[in-house]
């Protein structure tokens, strides 16, 4: 699979307000987060990246944080909906595991700047309940398939928090290394990968789930 990488946000679902000129200000102010993080970029430099005037961005956010939020959010909604499926949640929870890796992978690899600015950085700061909304959203649907997992067996025992957090930093190191060393992910052995991941969860047979 070959690395396809695309600067702009991925589509947004929690926002009613998609002019042109705020999805310029969102597509630059993510590629700037991204290069600099949030604390490293300031709007004068969003307003240059994007082509508009500073006040432009002053029209749809009242501040930098608002900004940041919003990135982050319409992100990780995006990730959200790209990852728990309602094929995901209609399979049984072997094979959602496994599509969760699937769909998780193809964001990544989709949206490299999104999935970067996301996992990647710290984001405490300037976030506020909504953000957390989503968060918690895709953390509690990724929860219930893994106890479900392990009700059938098919997971080792133990706090499934705990089991997501291992899985998901594995995988999200893959990204960082990834990105700093400018090798694309679609040329790593991502089915090697995914068999060693899964054995952090207690799958007894990787390659039973059937999906890279």
């Amino acid at each position: 699979m070959n690395e396809v990488s695309f600067v702009t946000m991925p589509p947004s679902v929690t926002s009613d307000d998609q002019t042109p000129l705020r999805r310029k200000v969102m597509d630059a102010a993510l590629e700037l987060f991204d290069e600099r993080t949030w604390d490293g970029t300031n709007v004068p430099e969003i307003a240059t990246r994007a082509g508009v005037a500073v006040g432009t961005i002053y029209r749809y956010f009242p501040n930098k944080q608002a900004l940041g939020e919003a990135v982050f959010t319409e992100a990780k909604a995006a990730f959200a909906d790209a990852v728990v499926t309602d094929a995901v949640r209609a399979a049984d929870p072997v094979t959602a595991i496994g599509l969760v890796w699937r769909h998780q992978v193809a964001f990544a690899m989709a949206y490299p700047q999104a999935f970067s600015f996301l996992e990647h950085q710290v984001h405490g700061s300037y976030l506020r309940p909504q953000a957390y909304e989503v968060v918690n959203r895709l953390n509690a649907e990724l929860v219930e398939i893994l106890r479900a997992a392990q009700t059938a067996g098919a997971a080792r025992a133990g706090d499934p928090q705990v089991l997501l957090s291992m899985a998901f930093g594995a995988f999200v190191g893959v990204t960082k290394h990834s990105r700093a060393s400018g090798i694309p992910l679609g040329e790593y052995d991502l089915e090697g990968i995914r068999q060693a991941v899964m054995s952090l969860i207690g799958f007894p047979d990787p390659g039973s789930l059937g999906v890279s």
